[in-house]
This record gives structure tokens, sequence and C-alpha cells, in this order.
């Protein structure tokens, strides 16, 4: 009896989940969900982009100075 009650408890709770989802489902558009899955993407690959150059820049920076270190150092 306890198994019968916990499979009607479940489909309730099932039929409460989705009966919303149905009743919207004239609403729903799969290219607008396909579009801001690609602008977020986009926008995510922009955020990566940038950090990867300010890395490069930052580590150009570094040589850069080691080198005129070792310039200023051969001097003396």
């Amino acid at each position: 009896m306890n198994i019968v009650k916990k499979t009607v408890a479940k489909v309730a709770m099932a039929a409460g989940i989705f009966t919303p989802a149905l009743v919207f489902a004239d609403t729903f558009d799969s290219a607008a969900i396909g579009q801001q899955i690609a602008s977020v993407i986009m926008g995510f690959v922009a955020m990566v982009s940038a950090v990867g150059m300010a890395a490069i820049t930052v580590i150009l920076a570094i040589q850069g100075f080691k080198m005129a270190w070792s310039m200023i150092k051969s001097v003396k």
C-alpha cells in the first residue's frame, strides 16, 4: 500500500509540475531559446578572449621589465 501511495504522490507532483508547462506550450519558441544560448556563448567567448589578451599583455610587460633590468645590470 505504501508503494501505491508513493506512486500516486509522484504522479500528482508530476501533474502539478507539467500542467503549467502544457498550458504555456503554445508560446514555446525554440528559436528564441537557441538565440539566447548563442548570445550567452558569444558573451563567454568575448570574456575569455579579453582575459587571455590581458594575461598576454601582463606576461609581455613582465618580460620587458626583465629584459630592461638585465640590460641595466649589464651596463653597471
